[in-house]
């Protein structure tokens, strides 16, 4: 699937070396293909009992984490989960997301699972090429803080 943000639905959310941005969408660019993994999560949900997924990249096969809470930054990490590469299938919690309600066209806030009130953002309130797709606090009326997840269009 792809993700991408109310703000401009032309770029989709990828990743470029150790970064996750918005660029321009190519539906044969496998940086930009994610996959939304329920299966190794089991019946994890967060406190508002909405179901618990963990983010993998398709090229990467890596899954989007927070890993400094000081910081802001989403970075990308190994993921065992579901792929039979030997890691037991053990997932951590911070690379578990939940999605809030659906908001009209439907896009969403896509929110870290250990806190809710974090949420998937284009930086600094930027919708354009290039920029870093970070976590920011809640913010559900702005174009760069609701996300929407569509098929691969091939």
């Amino acid at each position: 699937m792809r993700i991408y943000c109310k703000g401009d639905t032309g770029l989709n959310m990828a990743v470029r070396g150790d970064k996750v941005l918005l660029v321009p969408a190519d539906s044969n660019d496998e940086s930009q293909q994610w996959i939304q993994d329920y299966d190794a999560v089991g019946r994890v949900a967060d406190e508002q009992g909405r179901r618990a997924f963990a983010l993998v990249n398709v090229r990467t096969k890596q899954a989007a984490v927070l890993l400094d809470e000081r910081s802001n930054r989403l970075e990308m990490a190994r993921y065992a989960g579901g792929d039979g590469g030997g890691g037991g299938g053990v997932v951590k919690l911070s690379m578990l997301w939940s999605l809030g309600a659906r908001l009209p066209g439907g896009y969403c806030e896509v929110r870290l699972l250990r806190d809710i009130s974090r949420t998937l953002n284009g930086i600094n309130g930027h919708v354009r090429e290039g920029t870093v797709v970070g976590i920011y606090n809640s913010e559900p009326d702005s174009v760069h803080a609701i996300w929407k997840f569509d098929p691969i269009n091939k």
